[in-house]
């Protein structure tokens, strides 16, 4: 429908164009041979009317075209972020970190790095919800994410594990470096003020380190699971490592 509407267009041009010329000739009183009416005619009609359909039909429809690909283009980048990154606290979504932690499982395995992941939680956040409601709990959770990502290095990965459990994966970190930063971190969280209320929120973080052994990226998070249930267990707000590293 758009490209057959142009060519019309252009073609009423052309019409409009040829009568100009036509009257010119007779204005004119032009004398010349038929053919060389027609190769004037020809010159004189491509001439003007190639630039008058490029810049009032063409260019218009490549500029629409051009936008219409930007828009395109736009939409698949505002999608692919919507399913890396975790819409409330802005870090990166649970997709997103399986996909990090497989890659830095395989880079491990190719050079021998070390690689290891905490698993954190927020102490009695079910509290939180009940006694303030949900949307103050979701300010909560953006402001724990956003501590938690000010204390990331640049190669580390930070992602909403789910409801309110975060996974860091700390590529070239062993155990005890691990451990280290669990405790800034969780240190870090526990004197984080919450806005309108007195009380602080704790976290309980599982430490683990990736073994060559095992090789997989399920196993990491699994130990980094079970030292986070023996971290709450043992009375919340505390950081255990995996007993099988």
């Amino acid at each position: 429908m758009g490209s057959g509407f142009t060519i019309m267009k252009i073609v009423l041009v052309m019409l409009l164009v040829e009568i100009f010329i036509m009257l010119g000739f007779y204005w004119l009183d032009v004398q010349s041979t038929e053919w060389q009416l027609a190769l004037v005619d020809a010159v004189l009609l491509t001439v003007i009317v190639a630039p008058i359909a490029h810049f009032a039909f063409i260019r218009p429809r490549d500029r629409r075209i051009l936008a219409v690909m930007r828009e395109l283009e736009q939409a698949k980048l505002d999608a692919e972020n919507a399913a890396r990154f975790d819409a409330l606290t802005g870090v990166l979504s649970r997709g997103a970190l399986w996909e990090a932690l497989d890659s830095e499982v395989e880079r491990a395995k190719r050079y021998g790095s070390n690689l290891a992941c905490l698993m954190l939680d927020l102490d009695h956040f079910k509290t939180i919800n009940d006694t303030y409601g949900h949307p103050f709990g979701d300010k909560v959770l953006h402001r724990i994410a956003r501590v938690l990502s000010e204390h990331c290095r640049t190669n580390d990965h930070l992602g909403r594990y789910g409801g309110e459990e975060f996974l860091i994966i700390l590529p070239e970190t062993q155990i005890e470096g691990a451990i280290t930063f669990a405790e800034r971190v969780r240190t870090a969280v526990a004197d984080t003020p919450l806005d309108q209320i007195e009380e602080r929120i704790t976290i309980s973080v599982g430490v683990a380190q990736w073994r060559n052994e095992d090789g997989s990226a399920k196993s990491l998070v699994a130990e980094a699971d079970r030292a986070l249930l023996e971290a709450k267990a043992a009375g919340r707000n505390r950081v255990v490592a995996s007993r099988t590293v």
